[in-house]
């Protein structure tokens, strides 16, 4: 477990997400209350909550846990984290609460989508009361000492994807929205997974934020990026990549998702980060292949 010092009130929390240090964070943002946005796993948890202990948060303090969107490894440890944090409430897409308070439908989803080498990393879903979760599509959090948080629409990944506007930073939260940074595993890419990705959206929501002059994206996988102009028109390529392969692939009547991930993304076989990136771009092209023979069908 690494604390990462983001901001003056912002901290992130490396929860060794699929096992691995770098893939994955709860960021702690704290004013007069603290809020964690993004959960990790169940098998997260004790990382995130030994976490807190090491920065003097106490159980009480935390009133909000924020969850992009309803995939385990954002929201999947909401549940225990609300039973370890008592007075925490917890904000999700309305559509995606359901899956929250009964998980039998999502856990099955989940691990068909992520395959079942990366399948153990992905623990399980407590359910949560139904009072204790509230929609999150209108929220704008004060936090106190000018520390507010503001949700904003952000589909495409999937399509209860929200991002959180920290308004006193300029940040913004991005989850999934443009995919993954990690330059230290040598990883970049959207994640377009099934069954409900939507490429018109992502395209509109990469656009949104590459027009919203953000000073600074803080993503779930992994950690706060200044250099948020090179990052989105990075993203915008590497999905722009996928699409003309996976184009390609249909029309030469070829659907080997395992084939395609590999000539998409490629990750050593030594590297610790090599399931992960192994279930995620198999996922992804899975997804896009998916979406753009739907895509296909409906044309005609």
């Amino acid at each position: 477990m690494e604390i990462i010092n983001v901001d003056a009130h912002i901290t992130a929390i490396d929860h060794n997400l699929l096992g691995v240090p770098g893939v994955g964070v709860t960021y702690v943002v704290r004013g007069e209350t603290v809020a964690l946005i993004e959960t990790g796993t169940s098998l997260t948890v004790p990382h995130t909550l030994a976490g807190l202990e090491k920065l003097g948060v106490r159980p009480e303090e935390v009133e909000h846990i924020l969850c992009t969107h309803i995939h385990m490894d954002h929201a999947g440890g909401a549940g225990y984290l609300a039973a370890a944090l008592p007075r925490a409430t917890v904000y999700i897409h309305s559509t995606s609460v359901p899956h929250l308070v009964d998980p039998s439908k999502l856990v099955p989803s989940v691990r068909r989508a992520v395959g079942e080498a990366a399948w153990p990393l992905h623990g399980d879903i407590k359910p949560i009361p139904a009072e204790r979760l509230l929609p999150a599509e209108e929220l704008r959090l004060d936090l106190g000492r000018d520390v507010v948080l503001a949700a904003i629409a952000t589909p495409g990944h999937s399509p209860d994807h929200l991002s959180y506007r920290d308004l006193k930073s300029g940040g913004l939260f991005i989850g999934d929205a443009a995919g993954l940074i990690m330059d230290h595993w040598g990883l970049a890419f959207p994640v377009t997974p099934v069954p409900t990705y939507n490429l018109v959206a992502q395209r509109n929501t990469i656009a949104l934020l590459r027009g919203m002059n953000l000073p600074r994206i803080y993503v779930t996988h992994y950690g706060p990026h200044d250099d948020v102009d090179f990052q989105l028109e990075r993203a915008h390529a590497k999905l722009e990549e996928l699409v003309d392969l996976t184009e390609k692939a249909l029309d030469a009547g070829e659907s080997d998702t395992i084939a395609l991930a590999a000539e998409w993304i490629r990750c050593p076989d030594d590297s610790p980060a090599v399931t992960m990136a192994r279930s995620w771009s198999e996922m992804s092209t899975a997804g896009m292949l998916r979406y753009l023979k739907k895509q296909r069908s409906a044309q005609g």
